[in-house]
């Protein structure tokens, strides 16, 4: 008998529900059970939901999000916001596109939730989606960014870098830094579970200067929470024989050094007309190649640095002259000798002048009359004659080395030099 009234009142149960318009499966929402969120940053929680359309269409909708019982982190009315969350939670959601999501600002371990969303229907009815919670995990710092890049390239190149990150503020998502520059662009895509992706778009062309350096990209968040990926860059070029090759030469040695910048290291020989020269010495650091050449040249002789790798190839010569190299060595001796020439002659003339008139200063000045007096000594016999020779000679020496001090006198006829022909009557014969 119970068995037969089940039927019956099923039936009356879906007549009942008929008659209040209202649908049990209709009252549903879609919310991710659990979200993440960077602390200091903001989150939205995606939110969608459904009822059963009265009769008559309402002329208000309200929303709200609570925890626990009825303890609001969102209303309409701030003032029944709990403190916590007071100014720091919105409703971006369209009600009337039942559209229920929330945002909370400047996130941290405390929201963790779980969060409930509650609609209310003006004249119609209330309903809380107790069955539809979303719980928040906050972390304290975001994963790095995945960069893409392909890191072998030729130089000039175009490259094209990309630089992605997940996030759960669209309304802010994380700003891009490149340490490249070029022409960037950002593109930004919603994922399931209130997970957003913003990628940033890198392309330039690869130089010389770029290999071997970071490529870096950083990815700033709201809040201030920076997070940075790097790839190292190997650009491939063609070699390139820097400044600092020189070849020098002595008399008969000539000494050359070829630097060559390449990617990948190449093969760096030398060679003459005749044929090719085997290097002295090579040595490699990184990218560059530094090989030397020395030997004995001929009177004039050209050698080639030759660069070769997968890239290309580069070529420099040098052109000597030993002749000319060999006549340097006499040319800066004979500089040298005409400098010392140079100095020394004003320097002797110098120190012969100086001591020639010191000489002069030294000697006493003999009169005329001195002169006479010895000339009439001389008359007596009773020396030598050898000995008054020496006498006249030294008296005559020293008379002409006073003569400037009489050049106003006549000249006197000189007999005997023996004699003395009036003494001092020549002296004063013009009194």
């Amino acid at each position: 008998m119970g068995s037969e009234k089940l039927p019956w009142l099923f039936l009356i149960h879906c007549i009942w529900l008929g008659v209040m318009g209202v649908d049990a499966s209709s009252w549903t929402a879609e919310v991710p059970s659990s979200v993440s969120g960077l602390q200091g940053s903001c989150i939205v929680i995606p939110c969608s939901f459904n009822y059963p359309e009265p009769e008559k269409k309402p002329s208000k909708l309200t929303g709200t999000w609570f925890k626990n019982q009825y303890d609001y982190i969102y209303h309409p009315d701030s003032s029944n916001v709990i403190t916590d969350y007071r100014g720091r939670t919105e409703l971006v959601g369209d009600l009337w596109q039942k559209n229920c999501s929330l945002r909370i600002d400047r996130l941290n371990h405390s929201d963790i939730g779980p969060f409930t969303f509650r609609i209310e229907i003006e004249d119609h009815t209330k309903y809380s989606y107790i069955n539809d919670k979303v719980s928040i995990a906050v972390s304290s710092s975001p994963d790095p960014p995945s960069l893409s890049v392909r890191e072998e390239v030729k130089v000039e190149e175009e490259v094209s870098a990309s630089c992605s990150v997940f996030h759960s503020c669209p309304s802010e998502h994380p700003l891009f830094t490149w340490s490249h520059s070029g022409t960037a662009s950002v593109h930004s895509q919603q994922l399931a579970k209130g997970h957003w992706e913003v990628t940033s778009s890198l392309n330039f062309s690869s130089t010389i200067t770029d290999h071997n350096q970071p490529l870096i990209c950083t990815a700033a968040y709201r809040g201030g929470k920076m997070v940075n990926s790097s790839k190292t860059l190997n650009v491939k070029y063609p070699p390139v024989i820097k400044v600092g090759s020189a070849c020098t030469s002595d008399i008969s040695t000539v000494t050359c050094l070829c630097i060559v910048d390449s990617v990948p290291p190449g093969t760096v020989e030398w060679s003459h007309p005749a044929g090719p020269l085997p290097s002295t010495s090579m040595e490699r650091h990184g990218s560059v190649t530094m090989v030397a050449l020395q030997r004995a040249l001929g009177s004039s002789e050209t050698v080639h640095c030759h660069a070769h790798n997968t890239q290309g190839n580069a070529t420099l010569s040098f052109t000597l002259s030993t002749n000319d190299k060999m006549l340097m060595p006499y040319v800066s001796i004979g500089i040298a000798a005409l400098v010392v020439v140079v100095i020394l002659i004003p320097m002797s003339v110098y120190l012969l002048i100086k001591k020639g008139g010191r000489s002069r200063s030294d000697q006493p000045v003999t009169s005329k009359q001195d002169m006479d007096a010895s000339k009439c000594a001389s008359s007596d016999p009773s020396p030598s004659r050898k000995e008054q020779t020496d006498t006249s000679s030294e008296i005559n020496t020293n008379y002409y080395t006073n003569n400037h001090l009489y050049g106003n006198m006549e000249a006197e006829n000189v007999g005997d030099p023996y004699e003395c022909d009036g003494g001092d009557d020549a002296v004063y014969g013009n009194v």
